[in-house]
């Protein structure tokens, strides 16, 4: 009789975790599938990557014959980073972890730790695609610069330096363009043609800045993420070929991008009273031309590091990226990251006095 009883028991005992074990397991679905949702939709991705992933680590093999490197290149979800996100964890930054679990350090907001991020997405194939020869860019699309004279500082922040100007140099020196034209800020929708808002308003802050400083700047604004988001390096690769073949090479080409960091208070700083979106740099490392890439990058690092300590969140390295974000075309080429879709348009705008600082220190003498 106890035997059956307890046979009983543990029949029940199997029953009752069988359900608790499925009920657990569809409310983490159920989690899992609106934070995809809300992830695809926060983030502007151009498809949902996060079932993409789901896909690739059940079936292998649609991996190697549906999605390419640059699919995984310019959407930068998994599986692990989601999971993560539930959590409230960031898997960019392990500090987040403590920050998280020791309630005391929120007195003093996150700001990053240290100068590089030592993650590096690996994407070691050299089978490179060709550039879109289907994206076509007339010559007289080409902008020219401005001519005139040096534009007067006059009410000019505190962050400018008069010891940094120089007359407007004849030939433009500083080239700024958008891969991801379309990238918008805080409070707007994550995506927009709109360039009074999106990275193409922060482009344009930027010229006007460095200019002050007698930096001739060309800011193109060719769309290059519409339609097929997939192929945007190798649009913008075009019009960055169409530039050298014009100009010949620049003394700094800025391929100005906003980051996807989901935590404000690591992507934003305060400098004489006002929010600043920080930088990051995306670089290369299988590129070429890395070693003179990261000559400037490394320059631009050190300058902010001095005169404006946790504005630079560094350097995220990629292998080969995406075409190499077109960092093979030039040893002067970077790829900037001014922001997050979290910040505003206006703390984004207001981080372009300290770039131009920062580039007309670099390039005019880095005198104090």
């Amino acid at each position: 009789m106890n035997n059956r009883k307890n046979k009983d028991i543990e029949d029940f005992s199997r029953m009752f975790t069988s359900i608790c074990m499925f009920f657990i397991t569809f409310v983490i679905f159920i989690i899992i599938f609106n934070q995809a949702i809300g992830y695809s939709s926060k983030n502007g991705l151009q498809r949902n990557m996060f079932y993409v992933n789901m896909i690739n680590f059940t079936m292998p093999q649609v991996k190697i014959t549906s999605f390419n490197e640059e699919d995984m290149a310019e959407n930068q979800v998994s599986i692990k980073k989601v999971f993560s996100e539930i959590l409230g964890i960031n898997i960019d930054q392990p500090y987040s972890v403590i920050h998280r679990e020791m309630a005391a350090l929120n007195l003093v907001p996150y700001s990053g730790i240290g100068n590089n991020i030592a993650k590096s997405n690996d994407n070691n194939s050299s089978n490179i695609e060709n550039k879109d020869v289907s994206f076509k860019l007339d010559n007289e699309f080409i902008q020219k610069p401005e001519e005139g004279q040096t534009p007067s500082a006059e009410g000019a922040s505190s962050v400018f330096n008069q010891a940094l100007v120089k007359e407007l140099s004849a030939v433009p020196e500083v080239l700024i363009y958008h891969t991801h034209t379309s990238e918008n800020y805080d409070p707007n929708k994550a995506n927009t043609t709109d360039q009074t808002t999106n990275v193409c308003a922060v482009g344009e802050a930027l010229k006007e800045e460095l200019e002050k400083y007698g930096i001739k700047t060309i800011h193109d604004t060719t769309v290059h993420d519409r339609d097929v988001y997939t192929k945007s390096y190798a649009r913008s690769s075009v019009t960055l070929d169409k530039y050298l073949n014009e100009y010949g090479d620049f003394k700094l080409i800025i391929d100005l991008h906003r980051d996807s960091i989901t935590d404000k208070n690591s992507i934003t700083a305060n400098f004489n009273g006002e929010n600043v979106a920080k930088i990051m740099f995306v670089m290369t490392k299988k590129n070429p031309h890395f070693d003179a890439n990261m000559k400037n990058v490394n320059s631009l690092i050190d300058i902010s590091n001095r005169l404006f300590p946790g504005f630079s969140k560094g350097v995220y390295y990629f292998n080969y990226g995406s075409l190499y974000f077109n960092q093979d075309d030039s040893e002067n080429a970077l790829l900037m990251e001014v922001g997050s879709y979290v910040n505003t348009t206006q703390e984004s705008k207001n981080s372009a006095k300290y770039i131009a600082r920062l580039i007309a220190e670099h390039l005019n003498g880095k005198n104090e």
